[in-house]
């Protein structure tokens, strides 16, 4: 997230950056602009494109060119409040060129920046905006162009069509240009690139572009076959017909038998030919053998766990909301009859919403009135002969290992978790998991327990913030009021009622009052809170299961990379038996996570990663954050890497893909104003949420085999490349 720049360390800057038509006035307007931009919270939406980004914010190194916008509501960011900005940072300081110019819709613009390490200058239409004098630090990082980040993807009243993009550095001299078929970016509107380039003395950047209203999509309906395919994009396997999707069964078919199922494993993912093996115990453990911790099947074998997500896929998942935007799809089957399955109705909280299935409806066309019985064995036959060592999380098929992820939504919460600190919270909590956890206390197949699932669990800050500020007594308030007295200030009332601002006040008088510690107090006074959270929750499942491994809560390293965040993480890993994360990177583990993990000397699994691809926007799916490959070849070769990387760790053991389908590329919803949508006063987007190809298999259950073979190579190969690494001096390395 970017932080609030300086007024005082930008001014100068900022004004000695724009040079003849603009008065100071204006300047002044442009520069209050730009910070309220930046720095403003409470804007309800932020729209941001950039044209070339190489840059790191928190390291202030590098440079971006982009468009920005904002608005104050849930209405689309709008026309006449675009601003076209040039940062240039010198390892100190930012400094900005901000455009808020007359944009007309239509109209062919050209951009042209210049940096080098004594200016940087920004034209459009050839003339020349504004010019910032300063150092120039280049960052060191992947270029990105063309693409809008996860975290600025307001809506836009209109629509940026870049046209080519011209990037000149040192001795390299690149172009690229881009699709611009209309209908694709009513899905996605960008079509980014990635770039492995070092930029070198001056950096010129050219760019043509035009601006449009932002269309609405019932002028290109119907954008949906009956396949849930986009019915405008043309490639290779794409169904046309049913008798396509027969057809690709049988070449499955044929493909599994000339395959065939791995040997040498037992039926939880343990490799039999290792050459030695521990005790079998009937449930999944852990131990460190020779440097490398390894995760030991019920039957006793060492296993690097593959597992899929999502297996089966629950409909929810996977369905798209219909109801309003009926006339995106060209042939919806009737809701009765065989196609009922389907259909469904009510998810994300909207009883009046439908819902439509096209996997469920294409397995109806694919496999015909047996699909259910045909696509369970498939399945299974499917995660065998590709070398998973089962299931993942969210889902669960029986006799295949899977990690099940607890929840507490039954469990009552101050501000966003439970009164750790009441005995009558915790008694609701014990039986909530005693609920989830009693049926399957005793299964083997079941690998470990986790509770929530990231951002769910992290305690934050302004959550400690919140509940000492809440008026009245209650436990958590009373145990962090006497934490902080105890224990940061010794005992020092006076000490902490100055601190604290409350002079005057008694201490026994504070606990009903809204107080207001200082954030430096706010982050240790998390970590206590966070510590006998994590801890009731560690020993809680252990005492209802003592037999499953405890996975903690899929944190994801690094969130924001800020620095409260990581002992967040650092502390819920001492509770755990094996620390769960999640990660999308195209890198398995950077410096700062690597060390951390050396340091708690814990075994990981990673619960969530993925390569989904963008296929250049020709199929409708989405760009799923910073991390995405081109086509499925990439994608294979990316799972490939970090399997590999993962299998040499001396820490991991074993990595789960998310997950099994893809996502519809109208999107699963929820749908923002899905109540307008339904009434017909405002026109539906075509993506309504997620929309990404995430899957294995895509949305006609057809496995997508440049992936597949590369996953499937990878896995076979995996457990042979552990215990090799094993006799390796890896820790000298």
């Amino acid at each position: 997230m970017r932080t609030c720049l300086s007024f005082s360390s930008q001014k100068y800057t900022i004004m000695n950056s724009f040079r003849g038509g603009y008065s100071y006035k204006r300047v002044i307007l442009l520069l209050c602009f730009l910070l309220f931009f930046h720095c403003n919270s409470s804007l309800a939406g932020v729209h941001r494109l950039w044209v070339v980004s190489q840059h790191d914010w928190e390291g202030k190194e590098g440079f971006y060119i982009d468009f920005e916008n904002y608005s104050q509501d849930k209405s689309p960011c709008k026309l006449e409040n675009l601003v076209l900005a040039l940062g240039v940072a010198d390892g100190r300081e930012w400094r900005f060129i901000a455009l808020k110019h007359n944009w007309e819709l239509g109209k062919d613009y050209k951009l042209k920046a210049e940096i080098n390490e004594e200016e940087a200058r920004l034209f459009l239409n050839d003339e020349l905006k504004g010019e910032s004098r300063g150092a120039f630090k280049p960052a060191e990082i992947r270029m990105l162009i063309n693409h809008s980040p996860l975290w600025d993807r307001s809506k836009t009243d209109y629509l940026i069509i870049i046209k080519n993009i011209h990037i000149r550095t040192g001795s390299q001299d690149l172009s690229f240009s881009f699709y611009n078929q209309l209908p694709l970016y009513l899905f996605e509107p960008q079509d980014p690139r990635r770039l492995d380039i070092k930029t070198e003395g001056m950096i010129e950047i050219e760019s043509s572009f035009t601006i449009i209203n932002y269309p609405n999509p019932r002028s290109f309906a119907p954008l949906v076959d009956c396949y849930g395919q986009l019915k405008l994009g043309n490639w290779d396997g794409k169904i046309k017909t049913d008798d396509d999707l027969r057809k690709v069964w049988e070449e499955e078919k044929a493909i599994l038998e000339a395959w065939g199922e791995p040997e040498g494993y037992d039926r939880f993912g343990g490799y039999k030919l290792a050459g030695w093996k521990e005790k079998g115990t009937g449930f999944y453990r852990v131990i460190k053998r020779e440097g490398f911790w390894w995760l030991i099947t019920p039957e006793g074998n060492p296993c690097f766990y593959l597992g899929l997500c999502a297996i089966p896929t629950s409909p929810w998942e996977i369905s798209t909301p219909v109801s309003g935007r009926e006339f995106i799809f060209e042939d919806l089957p009737p809701k009765e009859g065989d196609f009922s399955p389907a259909w469904f109705r009510g998810f994300w909280g909207n009883p009046e919403v439908e819902y439509f299935n096209f996997h469920i409806s294409n397995m109806i066309r694919k496999y015909g009135k047996d699909w259910k019985s045909i696509e369970e064995e498939l399945t299974r036959r499917r995660l065998k002969v590709w070398g998973f060592s089962g299931g993942g999380k969210w889902g669960r098929m029986e006799n295949l290992p899977y990690f099940p992820v607890l929840n507490r939504s039954d469990v009552p919460v101050i501000i966003g978790h439970p009164d750790i600190f009441d005995p009558k919270v915790r008694e609701i909590f014990k039986e909530s998991l005693r609920k989830q956890i009693e049926p399957f206390k005793e299964d083997p197949y079941l690998v470990g327990w986790s509770l929530g699932n990231e951002y769910d669990e992290v305690i934050r800050k302004d959550e400690i913030r919140e509940i000492l500020g809440k008026r009245g007594i209650f436990p958590a308030k009373v145990a962090l009021i006497d934490y902080a007295l105890e224990n940061l200030y010794r005992g020092d009332y006076q000490a902490m009622a100055k601190s604290w601002k409350l002079e005057g006040i008694k201490r026994d008088e504070i606990y009903g009052l809204e107080v207001k510690p200082p954030d430096r107090d706010l982050v240790k006074l998390c970590l206590f809170y966070a510590g006998k959270y994590y801890k009731f929750i560690s020993k809680t499942i252990k005492e209802l299961d003592p037999n499953h491994l405890f996975l903690g809560f899929w944190f994801v390293p690094g969130w924001w990379e800020k620095e409260d965040y990581w002992e967040i993480f650092k502390l819920s890993a001492r509770y755990c038996d094996v620390i769960g994360y999640n990660l999308g990177a195209y890198e398995f583990m950077n410096e700062r996570f690597s060390r951390l993990v050396k340091e708690e000397d814990k075994p990981i699994i990673c619960g969530d990663f993925s390569f989904p691809a963008f296929y250049h926007g020709q199929r409708g799916f989405g760009i799923w954050g910073e991390i995405w490959v081109d086509d499925d070849k990439e994608a294979g070769e990316f799972y490939q890497r970090w399997v590999e990387e993962g299998a040499r760790n001396p820490y991991c053991l074993g990595l789960l893909w998310f997950f099994y389908i893809d996502q519809p590329i109208t999107g699963r919803g929820p749908c923002d104003l899905i109540e307008e949508v339904v009434k017909g006063t405002i026109h539906p987007e075509p993506a309504c949420g997620e929309h990404y190809a995430f899957g294995m298999v895509d949305i006609t259950d057809t496995p997508k085999w440049e992936l597949v073979r590369r996953a499937r190579e990878a896995n076979l190969s995996a457990i042979q490349t552990r215990l090799k690494a094993t006799k390796t001096s890896y820790f000298s390395k």
